[in-house]
């Protein structure tokens, strides 16, 4: 399945052996200070066990616990982490209040959230300390010096959680042997590809040379795959540690005869199926919000209420975009269409609540009923800088061979974008979205853009 191929498996492991502690955790002792009788202690015990692990994993989540890149004893890991379970803590004990003996006596759940929490601070430190310790499984070498090379070796270097380890680039130049390239060394040239591979005990070796024509030794690299090597070109090993695709040295044929960039009639229809579905139910959820949002941008600011403006959407086609105004009327009167800032003096007082909470864009439901966009995909961009992107960034126009999205992969994995070099970082983030493209994406991409609204992070 896809999420298991882009998140490390080491690091689901993590989550779902978490998971099982928790779980055992509280039903073991539960079970023990329980005074009911254990046929009825025994279904009440495993409903509790599960909402306690759940609770516990969600606030985890949202503090960013199972970035295991972290060092262990960092001051930010140790406060969100001490966060985290305060605030588990708390709802634990609200949710004994409100359904008395859904738990255990409010004395006995203090004891076990204290034992949890002892759990899970030597669980985590001690998952830190492995995989910051730990000898990685995978040993890499790079074929190649240029900037996909030494981006995708600090990538790796950046996460050892991955189990891979870069012992160092070939290249062919002579002069470079022995030089640092973002720590690792130029080991050799090109031509003494398997003496390097058998003297560094390689596991994989990575392919990035642009130009391949008399510079790609093909029946070296053939035999090492026949023994077992993995052999790999350099732009997909990127995609699979960072999550998007880079479009520097990005070929057309890499995209066609690969996997991936399959989207199908099929995927689309059940897109727009639950996108329609869950659209009208968020839209029903969220109407009472409506007249006290209006009210409150009446007062705050004169003109409408709502704001429309013009966005491109699938195959290029122009929609009408609907969020509820956040900045002053005719804003952009006297300079046009320009980049919105992340402290952009037209932002009005309410705004800039409506724009942290993300309530402005609460009305691109009604986009999504009207089949305009989607739940999850590229945010839709104005013409004028579609345009003006499309003659800069190459495979722009890809971003529209599906609906836009109220969120998107890009959106919760990047900040706030305002300039050409940010739009060519979402653009990997969104080709790597739509090369991928399943239900299982799109529901990862909706419980972290929960994660992302809620502790006010992301565009």
């Amino acid at each position: 399945m896809y999420v298991l191929r882009y998140l490390a498996f080491q690091k689901v492991g993590v989550v779902v052996l978490e998971h099982a502690l928790l779980f055992a955790c509280f039903f073991t002792d539960s079970r023990q200070l329980s005074s009911a009788t254990p046929a009825a202690s025994l279904l009440s015990s495993l409903s509790s066990s599960f909402v306690v692990a759940i609770t516990f994993q969600l606030f985890l989540h949202l503090k960013d616990a199972y970035d295991f890149g972290t060092r262990p004893f960092a001051s930010k890991f140790l406060k969100d982490f001490v966060q985290a379970i305060v605030f588990a803590s708390a709802v634990l004990f609200a949710i004994q209040l409100l359904i008395p003996g859904m738990l255990v006596d409010p004395t006995n759940l203090a004891i076990i959230l204290v034992i949890i929490s002892l759990v899970l601070v030597t669980w985590h430190v001690g998952i830190r300390l492995y995989f910051r310790t730990s000898n990685p499984r995978s040993n890499v070498l790079i074929m190649g010096t240029g900037p996909l090379a030494r981006a995708l070796a600090t990538e790796i270097l950046q996460h050892r959680e991955l189990g891979l380890a870069v012992r160092g680039f070939l290249d062919d130049d002579p002069s470079l042997v022995g030089v640092s390239i973002v720590n690792p060394k130029v080991l050799g040239l090109n031509a003494e590809l398997r003496e390097i591979v058998e003297k560094n005990q390689i596991h994989n070796v990575v392919v990035e040379l642009r130009d391949r024509r008399g510079r790609l030794p093909v029946d070296e690299l053939l035999e090492l795959k026949m023994r077992g090597i993995a052999v790999e070109e350099a732009t997909s090993v990127y995609e699979r540690v960072t999550g998007k695709i880079a479009i520097e040295s990005l070929k057309p044929s890499w995209m066609v005869f690969g996997d991936g960039f399959e989207v199908s009639r099929r995927i689309l229809i059940q897109k727009q199926i639950v996108s329609f579905s869950a659209s009208s139910l968020l839209l029903l959820l969220c109407l009472p919000l409506f007249p006290l949002i209006a009210l409150l941008i009446k007062l705050d600011s004169s003109g409408p209420v709502f704001f429309r403006q013009d966005r491109v959407g699938q195959g290029g086609k122009t929609f009408s975009l609907l969020k509820f105004r956040s900045m002053c009327q005719d804003a952009e009167r006297d300079s046009g269409p320009v980049w919105a800032r992340a402290d952009d003096k037209r932002v009005t007082r309410l705004g800039k609540l409506l724009r942290r909470t993300r309530l402005d864009e609460v009305p691109q439901l009604i986009n999504v009923l009207r089949g305009d966009m989607s739940l999850v995909g590229p945010r839709p961009e104005r013409p004028k800088f579609v345009q003006d992107l499309s003659d800069t960034i190459p495979f722009y126009a890809l971003r529209h061979s599906v609906k836009p999205g109220i969120t998107g992969w890009a959106q919760i994995n990047y900040r706030y974008g305002n300039s050409v070099e940010d739009a060519v970082e979402k653009l990997q983030y969104d080709l790597f979205y739509i090369k991928n493209i399943s239900w299982a994406l799109d529901l990862l991409i909706l419980l972290n853009t929960v994660k992302t609204v809620l502790v006010r992070k992301g565009s």
